[in-house]
Protein backbone atom coordinates (compact mmCIF):
# COMPACT_ATOMS: atom_id res chain seq x y z
CA UNK A 1 0.00 0.00 0.00
CA UNK A 2 1.89 3.42 -1.29
CA UNK A 3 1.87 6.37 1.68
CA UNK A 4 -1.14 8.18 0.73
CA UNK A 5 -3.46 5.34 0.56
CA UNK A 6 -2.22 4.35 3.87
CA UNK A 7 -2.63 7.66 5.26
CA UNK A 8 -6.40 7.50 3.89
CA UNK A 9 -6.94 4.13 5.61
CA UNK A 10 -5.62 5.25 8.85
CA UNK A 11 -7.12 8.04 8.77
CA UNK A 12 -11.02 6.61 8.16
CA UNK A 13 -9.86 4.02 10.85
CA UNK A 14 -9.42 7.40 13.37
CA UNK A 15 -12.57 8.78 11.99
CA UNK A 16 -15.17 5.55 12.45
CA UNK A 17 -13.98 5.35 15.85
CA UNK A 18 -13.71 9.10 16.88
CA UNK A 19 -15.60 11.09 14.33
CA UNK A 20 -13.85 13.96 12.22
CA UNK A 21 -13.94 16.73 14.44
CA UNK A 22 -11.87 14.61 17.08
CA UNK A 23 -9.29 13.40 15.22
CA UNK A 24 -6.35 15.64 15.35
CA UNK A 25 -3.40 15.96 12.53
CA UNK A 26 -1.05 14.47 15.41
CA UNK A 27 -3.09 11.40 15.76
CA UNK A 28 -3.23 10.72 11.90
CA UNK A 29 0.67 11.41 11.36
CA UNK A 30 1.25 8.75 14.46
CA UNK A 31 -1.22 6.18 13.44
CA UNK A 32 0.00 6.72 9.48
CA UNK A 33 4.17 6.77 10.22
CA UNK A 34 4.35 9.79 8.81
CA UNK A 35 6.15 13.26 9.51
CA UNK A 36 4.19 16.76 9.24
CA UNK A 37 5.98 16.99 5.55
CA UNK A 38 5.32 13.47 4.57
CA UNK A 39 1.17 14.69 5.28
CA UNK A 40 1.47 17.83 3.86
CA UNK A 41 3.43 16.29 0.68
CA UNK A 42 -0.11 14.73 -0.39
CA UNK A 43 -2.95 16.76 1.74
CA UNK A 44 -2.86 20.74 1.99
CA UNK A 45 -4.66 20.84 4.93
CA UNK A 46 -6.87 18.24 7.26
CA UNK A 47 -9.89 18.87 5.85
CA UNK A 48 -8.27 18.42 2.46
CA UNK A 49 -7.92 14.76 3.36
CA UNK A 50 -11.00 13.88 5.06
CA UNK A 51 -13.32 15.04 1.87
CA UNK A 52 -10.84 12.47 -0.06
CA UNK A 53 -11.31 10.30 2.46
CA UNK A 54 -14.98 10.12 2.38
CA UNK A 55 -14.75 10.32 -1.58
CA UNK A 56 -12.68 7.56 -1.60
CA UNK A 57 -14.44 5.50 0.61
CA UNK A 58 -17.78 6.40 1.50
CA UNK A 59 -19.08 7.52 -1.88
CA UNK A 60 -16.96 4.89 -3.71
CA UNK A 61 -19.26 2.54 -1.40
CA UNK A 62 -22.50 4.25 -2.30
CA UNK A 63 -21.63 4.04 -5.71
CA UNK A 64 -21.02 0.39 -6.20
CA UNK A 65 -24.46 0.08 -3.92
CA UNK A 66 -26.39 1.72 -6.48
CA UNK A 67 -24.48 -0.40 -9.36
CA UNK A 68 -25.56 -3.55 -7.05
CA UNK A 69 -29.14 -2.31 -7.23
CA UNK A 70 -29.20 -1.65 -10.52
CA UNK A 71 -28.65 -5.61 -11.68
CA UNK A 72 -30.72 -6.72 -9.40
CA UNK A 73 -33.65 -9.19 -10.44
CA UNK A 74 -37.24 -9.96 -9.47
CA UNK A 75 -40.52 -8.57 -9.12
CA UNK A 76 -40.78 -4.61 -7.90
CA UNK A 77 -41.77 -5.73 -4.32
CA UNK A 78 -38.51 -7.65 -4.03
CA UNK A 79 -36.80 -4.52 -5.71
CA UNK A 80 -37.94 -1.99 -3.15
CA UNK A 81 -37.04 -4.46 -0.22
CA UNK A 82 -33.35 -5.05 -1.84
CA UNK A 83 -33.06 -1.55 -1.84
CA UNK A 84 -34.05 -0.72 1.61
CA UNK A 85 -31.63 -3.60 3.34
CA UNK A 86 -28.97 -2.65 0.88
CA UNK A 87 -28.87 1.05 3.17
CA UNK A 88 -28.30 -1.12 6.33
CA UNK A 89 -26.21 -3.65 5.82
CA UNK A 90 -22.32 -3.86 6.54
CA UNK A 91 -20.46 -1.36 4.96
CA UNK A 92 -17.02 -2.57 3.23
CA UNK A 93 -15.18 0.19 2.68
CA UNK A 94 -11.86 -1.47 1.98
CA UNK A 95 -10.40 -5.05 2.44
CA UNK A 96 -9.75 -3.75 5.90
CA UNK A 97 -12.28 -2.01 6.35
CA UNK A 98 -16.08 -2.81 7.25
CA UNK A 99 -18.23 -0.98 9.38
CA UNK A 100 -22.03 -0.99 10.52
CA UNK A 101 -24.37 0.94 8.71
CA UNK A 102 -24.95 3.20 12.15
CA UNK A 103 -21.76 4.22 12.31
CA UNK A 104 -20.92 4.98 8.44
CA UNK A 105 -23.99 6.80 8.61
CA UNK A 106 -23.36 8.87 11.41
CA UNK A 107 -19.93 9.92 9.95
CA UNK A 108 -21.77 10.82 6.83
CA UNK A 109 -24.06 13.33 8.40
CA UNK A 110 -21.09 14.83 11.01
CA UNK A 111 -19.24 15.32 6.79
CA UNK A 112 -22.30 17.09 5.26
CA UNK A 113 -22.78 19.02 7.79
CA UNK A 114 -19.36 20.63 7.59
CA UNK A 115 -18.47 20.55 3.84
CA UNK A 116 -20.19 21.47 0.88
CA UNK A 117 -18.44 18.73 -1.22
CA UNK A 118 -19.68 16.12 1.00
CA UNK A 119 -23.30 17.23 1.19
CA UNK A 120 -23.04 17.62 -2.64
CA UNK A 121 -21.96 14.00 -2.97
CA UNK A 122 -24.85 13.07 -0.06
CA UNK A 123 -27.49 15.03 -2.68
CA UNK A 124 -26.11 13.24 -5.69
CA UNK A 125 -26.29 9.71 -3.97
CA UNK A 126 -29.99 10.41 -3.02
CA UNK A 127 -31.03 11.70 -6.38
CA UNK A 128 -29.47 8.50 -7.74
CA UNK A 129 -31.39 6.45 -5.61
CA UNK A 130 -34.82 8.13 -5.79
CA UNK A 131 -34.24 7.60 -9.70
CA UNK A 132 -33.59 4.15 -9.23
CA UNK A 133 -36.97 3.96 -6.78
CA UNK A 134 -38.89 5.66 -9.48
CA UNK A 135 -37.87 2.96 -12.34
CA UNK A 136 -39.29 0.38 -9.92
CA UNK A 137 -42.79 2.32 -9.54
CA UNK A 138 -43.07 2.35 -13.03
CA UNK A 139 -41.90 -0.92 -13.89
CA UNK A 140 -44.91 -1.92 -11.09
CA UNK A 141 -47.13 0.42 -12.91
CA UNK A 142 -46.48 -1.25 -16.52
CA UNK A 143 -46.75 -4.67 -15.18
CA UNK A 144 -49.83 -3.73 -13.54
CA UNK A 145 -48.63 -4.25 -10.48
CA UNK A 146 -48.38 -1.16 -8.77
CA UNK A 147 -51.59 1.33 -9.09
CA UNK A 148 -51.61 3.77 -11.72
CA UNK A 149 -53.27 6.23 -9.91
CA UNK A 150 -50.80 7.58 -7.65
CA UNK A 151 -48.81 10.09 -9.02
CA UNK A 152 -44.99 8.07 -9.56
CA UNK A 153 -42.73 10.78 -8.53
CA UNK A 154 -44.82 11.43 -5.69
CA UNK A 155 -44.97 7.79 -4.42
CA UNK A 156 -41.15 7.56 -4.89
CA UNK A 157 -40.36 10.21 -2.88
CA UNK A 158 -42.56 8.78 -0.09
CA UNK A 159 -40.73 5.54 -0.52
CA UNK A 160 -37.06 6.99 -0.72
CA UNK A 161 -38.24 9.25 2.63
CA UNK A 162 -39.76 5.83 4.40
CA UNK A 163 -36.50 4.33 3.73
CA UNK A 164 -34.83 6.92 4.95
CA UNK A 165 -36.42 7.13 7.81
CA UNK A 166 -36.05 3.51 8.84
CA UNK A 167 -32.30 4.19 8.92
CA UNK A 168 -32.59 7.44 11.38
CA UNK A 169 -35.37 5.09 13.39
CA UNK A 170 -32.21 2.48 13.77
CA UNK A 171 -29.87 4.43 14.79
CA UNK A 172 -32.29 6.19 17.73
CA UNK A 173 -33.45 3.14 18.44
CA UNK A 174 -31.10 -0.03 17.82
CA UNK A 175 -33.09 -2.11 20.23
CA UNK A 176 -35.49 -3.23 17.25
CA UNK A 177 -33.82 -4.43 14.47
CA UNK A 178 -33.76 -3.04 11.47
CA UNK A 179 -34.75 -6.08 9.32
CA UNK A 180 -37.81 -6.24 10.94
CA UNK A 181 -38.48 -2.75 10.93
CA UNK A 182 -37.21 -3.06 6.72
CA UNK A 183 -39.92 -5.78 5.98
CA UNK A 184 -42.71 -4.31 8.22
CA UNK A 185 -42.14 -1.10 6.35
CA UNK A 186 -41.91 -2.66 2.79
CA UNK A 187 -45.30 -4.58 3.62
CA UNK A 188 -47.21 -2.07 4.61
CA UNK A 189 -45.68 -0.16 1.48
CA UNK A 190 -46.61 -2.55 -1.04
CA UNK A 191 -49.95 -3.17 1.02
CA UNK A 192 -50.90 0.63 -0.40
CA UNK A 193 -49.24 0.55 -3.68
CA UNK A 194 -50.50 -2.72 -5.04
CA UNK A 195 -53.16 -2.66 -7.72
CA UNK A 196 -55.11 -5.01 -5.36
CA UNK A 197 -55.32 -2.26 -2.26
CA UNK A 198 -58.75 -1.62 -1.37
CA UNK A 199 -59.00 1.80 0.12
Amino acid sequence: MGTKNRIMEESLKLFLKNGFSDVSLSEIKQSSNITTGGFYHYFQSKDDLLIEVIETYIFDYFKSTMLRLRKCTGTPQDKLKIVMLSLIGDAHLSDSVIIDYRTLHMLLMEGVKKFKPVSEKYSEFYNSLLDFILEVVEEGIDQGTIRNDIDPVELATSIETTMVGNILMGIAMPEIPLKTRVNITIGRIWEFISLNHTA
